[in-house]
């Protein structure tokens, strides 16, 4: 599961600088959008896990962080942390 989302982080390193270095479409923005708040899912797992927490990756919390991206990587955070 690592290697997957190693491969999507890359894949966003990739859009960034595509996007960067010429002026970017909706596509490239919105892939950007959802691949930054699925790797940010991701990332927020990996530090809460010296805490011993865990945001649960199933098809709710996907959808709604590449529905909202990376502040619903904050809003989820914040729901595990007060435990609903």
């Amino acid at each position: 599961m690592t290697f997957v989302f190693l491969g999507l982080f890359i894949l966003l390193l990739t859009l960034v600088v595509i996007g960067s270095l010429r002026k970017p479409n909706k596509l490239i923005k919105l892939s950007i959008h959802i691949l930054g708040g699925v790797v940010g899912l991701w990332m927020i797992n990996l530090l809460l896990s010296v805490f011993n927490l865990e945001v649960p990756i199933n098809v709710f919390t996907i959808c709604l962080v590449a529905l909202l991206g990376f502040p619903g990587v904050v809003v989820l955070t914040v729901l595990q942390l007060i435990g609903i």
